[in-house]
Parts: structure tokens; C-alpha cells; sequence
């Protein structure tokens, strides 16, 4: 599926998800505004306006939601994709590598041993490493 399209099936799912929810507390505020009314603690027109930007609130949390919801939930889809693909280039590039790592990976199920020269690699490898590590003076060779 393209992305437009997947893009598309976020925004009906988010679209479908806003419109099937419930809404108490906007029954709860009308009830409490009307009571207000009744009691003459608020005017009608003053619930009026109160009405109209609770309403205006919730559509405009809504059209947000609808806007970034979809899109958010795209770009998870394709990060998601590019991490497994980036597993799969560093499987394929481990498959290639004939080199016997000692420590902190498991052993080779192949009854052939890693050569001599694929060990003195991996061993140079350590070394350049070790040798970027910077030693405070007490830890350096012929302070000790």
C-alpha cells in the first residue's frame, strides 16, 4: 500500500474513531449551564455564547486530532519499516562476514573454524578501539 493510501486509511480510521465516541461531559455542561439559567445566575445569551465555544472547542481538538493523528501515525508505520529493513541489511551483512567474534557474540554454528587471519581482524579491530580510549595519567603504561 502506498503511502497516500495508508495515509488515507489512518485518517478514516481516526475520523471513525472521533465520531463513535461519547460525549458526557458535554451533556453535563449543558445541564449545569441550564440549571444556571433557571436560577437566573446566568443569562440565556451568556449560555449561549458559553455553548458555542464549548462546541467550538471540541470541533477544533477534533480537526487537530484528524490533522496530525493520521499523519503521526504514518510516520510510525514508515519508521517502523526502515528499522526492520535496516535489520535485514545487517543480517544480510552479517551472513557475508566470515569473521569469529569472541565475547559478547554467540559462537558460529559452523563446524569450520574461523581462519587465523579473520581472527587477527577482529583482534585489530579491539586494538584500534583500545587505542581511542583516553587513559587519565595514573592508568597510562610506566605510571603505575
Amino acid at each position: 500500500m502506498s503511502a497516500v493510501g495508508r495515509e488515507r486509511v489512518y485518517s478514516d480510521l481516526v475520523s471513525g474513531l472521533l465520531d463513535a465516541r461519547t460525549d458526557p461531559a458535554t451533556g453535563r455542561f449543558d445541564a449545569q449551564l441550564d440549571e444556571l439559567v433557571s436560577s437566573g445566575a446566568v443569562t440565556e445569551q451568556a449560555a449561549r455564547a458559553l455553548r458555542f465555544w464549548q462546541r467550538a472547542s471540541l470541533r477544533a481538538l477534533v480537526d487537530h486530532t484528524m490533522a496530525v493523528l493520521p499523519t503521526a501515525l504514518g510516520a510510525l508505520d514508515a519508521a517502523r519499516a526502515e528499522a526492520e529493513a535496516n535489520v535485514l541489511r545487517i543480517d544480510l551483512t552479517r551472513l557475508d562476514e566470515r569473521v569469529d567474534e569472541v565475547g559478547d557474540t554467540p559462537d558460529v554454528t559452523s563446524p569450520t573454524p574461523a581462519s587465523a587471519a579473520a581472527r587477527l581482524g577482529a583482534n585489530r579491530r579491539r586494538q584500534l578501539v583500545a587505542e581511542l580510549v583516553d587513559l587519565s595519567p595514573s592508568d597510562r603504561p610506566g605510571n603505575r
